[in-house]
């Protein structure tokens, strides 16, 4: 494999993996279409107050009216009307937030781009007002202050630490802010007359309920308490704006933007997380009523109403007229009439950008006809003054027309899926021929296209023309056909099939030697078991608990070994996949914490430590070993202190863990030799004091477990050499020679191997599952980046010890760990292929983030193997001194050699 295929093979790569984000990850958002007004001059409110309690539960709101006395006697009385608001998954902050004030679900396209600044620009509330004040996390009004009538007022990010004893204080900090604004505007007169205008925004943003969630859970005191703060403030807040503004033109709005589980976490689908209250009341809003049901992007179109300004044009929302109580019936018949021509723009925009297909079709539920019959049904009751009816039938229909936005918002998505999957099934094709036959040139005549594939090149080049496709929608049409030109001018397929078929026609039997076992029946065998691993593998990604049959399958592996040495182990390695296979059905990480086993596994590796150091025939790193003692006791120590002896983690003891890190890869080469086996053994132990740190549960002892299988594997490779003979292996990079069978056996252990971490303690794109108390020893507040570095290195630590393991089982050699990536390529790429088609984008973050994830880590798998395997290789060798002088160390060699060749037990 040359660098040539390496560059290929990323680009191929690359372009497969941003198809995901044409094929289903485009913006919904719809620009360059016209706002429609709300035809009056009699808004009911001049201003509208939004208060969001950041993660306050539906439940835990209701469950205690004696934490917020001033909002339940609202609701009591019949001052306003109140209900609970069905927040849209993924139940996260930014998310919540748009479809407040912008009346849609999260831009999928936008985890392309960022998390904490909205990446992709849309139309809000806030955009049609005519000036809008914030204040609150910087993570959520700086979403929205990127305008020249908008001011935010935030605090430092620093300040949202969830390891504090109470978050209430952010709270507090916004409701004091806010007071000394008020004071302000009374003697600056520029002020003062810009918030008394038409079409005024406030928003206050409320933090410290989701703080405390996160770092003491929602049924603890401090989270409780903080409804009382906000309830409070709530209350002197509206006493101060009534007594500034003394017109009765405001209107107010109290939500939450996402709820939490018991656990502390959000993102998911569950009741406690998308369920949360609202209360409404003030100018505009009808007093009294039943309680109400309705969705969270519902609120962006009736803060609009309330205040007059146009409906975001973007908006999917449908205003909730009977929350409403204006003058008279007509504003609202307008309202909703706003409301129509605002959802039918959309719809025409987008049937437009699709007309040009060659099989174009409308919608068949509401078509031009329909449409159109709504509209003067609309108009003929508005001027009727039925404006009941109107409402009705609008409401009716209002289902539809958002079911048809998304039909031709998802338009192109079967064709391009199949040009895709097209050009998984080419690139395969591709790489077993340059596998079978990697001995040819590859130069640039392999990039011209075949004369056969001329033709079809043009013609597809006509089809997307014809059809105004994008440059990227067009490179996916074309990539499967040049591919498979690029395979012919490799392998001259098409000249073997005919040679092939020629030969077997001539032969009088052919139908017997067709259907012959060296013809067939083993190739059909052969696809029947390489299909079978497949499955297990995708099963794996869909569901943890597929992990089992990872373990059973590799509970076979000793029965394809004819070493001696492998017969005597293998009791041990079925006992240890059948201790793994327990894991998958446990509870994920995250959900729940066990300290005493966090502190239980360094010491159990400290005692394993104790009984290597005390043989023999590791006498080269005793001292290591004994260090390694005291390592792993002061990791359990540190551990038990920190959890059970402080409510926050000092700071020696953060500084301690992100030392552990760094000096996790420079201390095997400081503290052993050039030897295999005890740089894989120092490697280990170092690494697994980071890892134990950054765990909560029983993740480090799954990891022991891992390890202690992972040495049986290396054991089992090395099968052929004595223990004497192992022990002595330096690492150094020698060529080898294997079959096409060992290979693949070795990606088969291989890529079992790097799913055991991803899922054998959870699933790695839970974020439903994720625990801020995983990162406790590391970082407190509230940091996306960190944080994500933090889980990834999690993951990525036994992984680098799994391609440790196998660059030391292919003896370093450049060539053969470029087979086995090629070979990973394979597996992994055939699973891509079905994670493409099991892509979501609609439903919980954990639904789409863990459907994105199963594509991108399964296409992302051979590539990282390359590059891990690779700094595995420059790890494993490098050195800051030179181990012992040559005399000195032919000594060692010599006492090690004879101390070996006594002990009957190495």
């Amino acid at each position: 494999m040359s660098w040539k295929f390496l560059i290929a093979s990323i680009t191929v790569h690359l372009v497969l993996i941003y198809s995901i984000f044409d094929v289903y990850y485009t913006s919904p958002l719809v620009h360059g279409i016209p706002p429609q007004f709300i035809n009056s001059q009699e808004a009911p409110a001049k201003r509208i107050f939004i208060i969001s309690a950041d993660g306050l539960r539906y439940d835990t709101f209701n469950k205690y009216p004696d934490k917020s006395p001033y909002l339940h006697s609202i609701m009591n009385e019949r001052k306003g009307i109140y209900g609970l608001s069905r927040s849209h998954i993924p139940t996260e902050s930014r998310p919540g937030h748009v479809a407040i004030f912008a009346g849609i679900t999260e831009d999928i396209s936008a985890v392309a781009k960022g998390w904490k600044k909205n990446p992709v620009q849309f139309d809000s509330v806030f955009n049609r007002s005519s000036y809008s004040w914030m204040w609150g996390s910087p993570d959520i009004v700086n979403l929205f202050d990127d305008l020249p009538n908008a001011e935010s007022f935030s605090y430092s990010a620093d300040e949202e630490d969830f390891a504090s004893k109470d978050a209430s204080n952010l709270d507090k900090w916004v409701f004091e802010h806010f007071e000394n604004f008020l004071e302000t505007a009374k003697t600056d007169e520029a002020l003062n007359d810009k918030m008394r205008e038409q079409k005024s925004i406030f928003f206050l943003h409320l933090l410290g309920i989701d703080t405390n969630g996160h770092g003491n859970k929602p049924m603890s005191r401090q989270y409780i308490d903080n409804i009382k703060v906000v309830d409070s403030g709530i209350e002197k807040v509206q006493h101060l704006v009534d007594a500034f503004f003394g017109d009765h033109k405001t209107a107010w709005l109290f939500t939450s933007d996402h709820g939490m589980t018991d656990w502390g976490s959000h993102g998911a689908g569950s009741d406690d997380e998308v369920l949360t209250p609202f209360v409404a009341w003030g100018a505009g809003v009808k007093q009294g009523g039943p309680k109400l049901d309705l969705n969270q992007i519902d609120l962006a179109p009736l803060i609009s109403a309330l205040i007059g300004c146009p409906i975001p044009v973007n908006s999917m929302g449908i205003l909730p007229v009977q929350m409403m109580n204006s003058k008279g019936s007509s504003y609202e018949f307008k309202a909703i009439e706003a409301n129509f021509k605002q959802l039918k723009e959309q719809i025409i925009f987008l049937k437009n950008a699709k007309s040009r297909r060659l099989w174009f079709r409308q919608f068949e539920k509401f078509g031009d006809k329909a449409m159109e019959s709504l509209r003067t049904t609309l108009a003929q009751l508005g001027r009727d003054r039925r404006f009941s009816v109107a409402t009705s039938l609008f409401a009716d229909n209002a289902h539809l027309m958002k079911e048809a936005i998304v039909f031709y918002h998802r338009y192109d998505r079967q064709m391009l899926g199949a040009a895709v999957s097209c050009s998984f099934v080419a690139w395969i094709a591709l790489v077993v021929s340059f596998l079978h036959n990697s001995t040819s040139k590859e130069n640039l005549s392999l990039l011209v296209p075949h004369h056969l594939f001329i033709i079809p090149l043009a013609c597809s080049l006509l089809f997307t023309a014809y059809c105004s496709l994008s440059m990227t929608q067009t490179i996916y049409i074309i990539l499967p056909i040049y591919l498979i030109s690029i395979l012919e001018n490799h392998s001259k397929l098409t000249q073997r099939i005919r040679e092939h078929v020629k030969a077997l026609s001539a032969q009088p039997d052919w139908l017997n030697k067709v259907l012959s076992v060296e013809v067939f029946v083993k190739p059909f065998l052969g696809f029947v078991g390489f299909s079978i691993t497949i499955c297990i593998f995708v099963l794996t990604f869909m569901d943890r608990a597929f992990l089992a049959a990872v373990f059973v399958l590799l509970m076979a592996l000793p029965q394809f070994y004819s070493h001696p040495i492998v017969s005597y182990w293998s009791k041990t390695w079925l006992t240890l996949c059948l201790v793994l296979c327990i894991f998958p059905f446990l509870p994920a990480v995250g959900v729940s914490t066990h300290i005493p086993l966090c502190i239980l596994s360094p010491i159990i590796t400290a005692f394993l430590c104790h009984r290597l150091s005390r043989r023999s025939c590791l006498t080269r790193i005793q001292r290591m070993l004994e260090l390694m003692i005291y390592v792993q006791s002061a990791t359990a120590f540190m551990i038990a202190v920190v959890n059970y002896g402080f409510e926050k983690p000092p700071s020696i003891a953060r500084w301690i863990s992100w030392t552990s890190i760094p000096l996790s890869v420079i201390a095997p080469s400081l503290l052993t030799g050039p030897y295999l086996v005890d740089r894989l053994i120092a490697y280990a132990l170092c690494f697994y004091v980071p890892y134990s740190l950054l765990s909560i549960s029983y993740e480090s002892l799954f990891m022991l477990i891992f390890l202690v299988l992972l040495t049986l594997f290396v054991r089992f490779e090395f099968g052929h050499l004595s223990d004497v003979e192992l022990l002595q292996l330096k690492v150094d990079s020698t060529k080898i020679s294997t079959g096409e069978y060992v290979e693949l056996r070795r990606t088969v252990v291989c890529v079992s191997f790097v799913l055991c971490p991803l899922f054998g303690t959870g699933n790695f794109a839970s974020i439903n599952s994720f625990n801020p108390s995983t990162l406790n020893l590391f970082i407190s507040v509230f940091s996306p980046f960190t944080m994500a570095i933090l889980l990834i290195l999690k993951l990525l630590i036994p992984i680098l010890l799994v391609t440790s393991a196998f660059a030391s089982i292919v003896r370093f050699d450049q060539e053969s760990i470029q087979r086995l990536c090629c070979f990973s390529l394979i597996f992994t790429d055939f699973m891509s292929m079905c994670f493409f088609h099991q892509l979501r984008d609609e439903g919980s973050w954990l639904d789409i983030g863990m459907s994105i994830s199963q594509f991108i880590v399964s296409m992302c798998i051979s590539l990282a193997l390359l590059l891990l395997l690779s700094i595995s290789s420059h790890l494993m060798a490098f050195e800051f001194r030179k181990f012992p002088g040559k005399r000195n160390h032919q000594e060692i060699e010599s006492i090690s050699s004879r101390k070996l060749s006594d002990d009957e037990s190495a």
